[in-house]
């Protein structure tokens, strides 16, 4: 008698609750991404476009008007000429980038990157394309 006692009282504490729906919540716009000018790359560094080294710092981009030294000691000129840090110079073309740790990319090395990256997305095989006879 005890036990069933202790059992009914146990089983009397447990009860239900019931659940309080939440408010719907309010839809949210999304924030609008900062859109760099057509063919401008965001990217911190050095471009070269339509003829102008351009520069981008914090997503400004402007074109460079004095020498700018870079923390590895490469020299960039407003004419596009680069003196490295080892003392060789080049000039940068159209679509060469450099970084503002003084990486240079050129757009030959972007080329093979982009081809080594399409060519590893298809599993190591290459299309071919069919030559047309006349």
């Amino acid at each position: 008698m005890l036990l069933a006692a202790l059992l009914f009282s146990g089983a009397a504490t447990l009860s239900a609750e019931a659940q309080t729906k939440l408010p719907p919540r309010r839809p949210v716009q999304p924030r609008a991404k900062a859109a760099a000018p057509a063919g401008v790359t965001m990217k911190d560094g050095f471009v070269v476009k339509e003829g102008k080294v351009m520069v981008t710092r914090d997503a400004h981009t402007e074109p460079l008007t004095t020498e700018t030294a870079l923390v590895n000691g490469t020299k960039i000129m407003a004419d596009g000429t680069v003196t490295m840090a080892n003392g060789t110079t080049t000039t940068l073309q159209e679509g060469d980038y450099m970084s503002l740790t003084g990486r240079l990319t050129t757009k030959a090395m972007k080329a093979e990157q982009d081809s080594l990256m399409q060519l590893s997305k298809n599993g190591g095989k290459m299309k071919m394309k069919a030559k047309k006879k006349n």
